[in-house]
């Protein structure tokens, strides 16, 4: 009885197998089946994966003959830049002490390649509020450096004159003033003046404006809505009268919206040559 059951199991299972293979032989291949078995296919894989083997050989070979002079370039490379900023921090330091009598703490070191200089900003021990920036050269191996600390205390100056006066005519309600300084670049947009600037033998505060080289420069943000622009002419026409005033004859006034969009701009090179909003009108944008 046990020998009849095992037989008809094998019969069964068997005629399964026959069934399945059957099955499978009949099966109708898909998309991806076929595209596989394309002989074309089967050739451009082939020729693929060589390439790939071949690339990858190539690297590994460039990488164990290379990589090691690569890895010795740029660690010359980094020590020798690493060295040069040492250098400039070292120079730097003695040259302001030297200059102006004062210990001055060293906050950022910055190379700039595409021109060759380092951009650094410093601060005065004496003076923290003081960020003064210092563009450092290199000529015949001597580093020549320009900064714009001369124009830190010239800005003092101005929020002890010009800027309590502004508010008189800014009133904060309406009106909020985000710039009052003398602007002037310390890459040299007014060469003439770059020696009584950024010099070794600097001026004045009320020198400067007394050799009319001081470049005010304001910029406020209207909170109201709605306000025309001939009426903020008005405000700049009145904030010419205040530099005047001050016998400061150069200045640049932009005004913004409350949104951040700017509304009007006037860049005024002789204060002197403004005697109506029509003359204002001429160098305001």
């Amino acid at each position: 009885m046990m020998q009849m059951d095992r037989d008809l199991f094998e019969a069964m299972n068997s005629s399964a197998n026959k069934l399945k293979r059957i099955a499978e032989e009949n099966k109708e291949p898909t998309l991806v089946d076929k595209f596989f078995a394309n002989k074309y296919v089967k050739a451009a894989l082939k020729t693929m994966l060589f390439i790939m083997a071949a690339v990858f050989c190539v690297l590994l070979f460039l990488y164990l003959l290379m990589g090691g002079m690569v890895f010795l370039m740029l660690d010359t490379i980094f020590k020798q830049l690493t060295s040069q900023e040492k250098r400039v921090q070292e120079e730097l330091a003695i040259h302001l002490k030297t200059k102006y009598q004062e210990e001055f703490r060293i906050e950022k070191v910055e190379y700039n390649g595409t021109i060759d200089h380092y951009d650094v900003e410093v601060r005065s021990a004496a003076k923290p509020d003081y960020k003064i920036r210092v563009s450092v050269s290199e000529k015949n191996k001597r580093y020549l450096f320009k900064d714009d600390y001369v124009q830190a205390f010239w800005n003092d100056a101005l929020k002890e004159t010009v800027y309590p006066k502004l508010k008189e005519l800014l009133p904060k309600e309406k009106y909020r003033i985000t710039q009052v300084s003398d602007y002037h670049s310390i890459y040299g947009e007014f060469p003439d003046e770059n020696e009584l600037i950024f010099g070794p033998n600097y001026i004045s505060f009320q020198e400067a404006v007394d050799r009319q080289l001081l470049y005010l420069d304001i910029r406020y943000e209207r909170l109201e809505e709605g306000t025309a622009v001939g009426d903020e002419l008005k405000n700049v026409h009145e904030m010419v009268g205040l530099a005047k005033n001050f016998r400061i004859n150069r200045m640049w006034i932009e005004v913004r919206s409350n949104k951040d969009r700017r509304e009007l701009s006037c860049r005024i090179n002789d204060a002197n040559s403004i005697a109506s909003m029509v003359d204002l009108e001429k160098v305001c944008d």
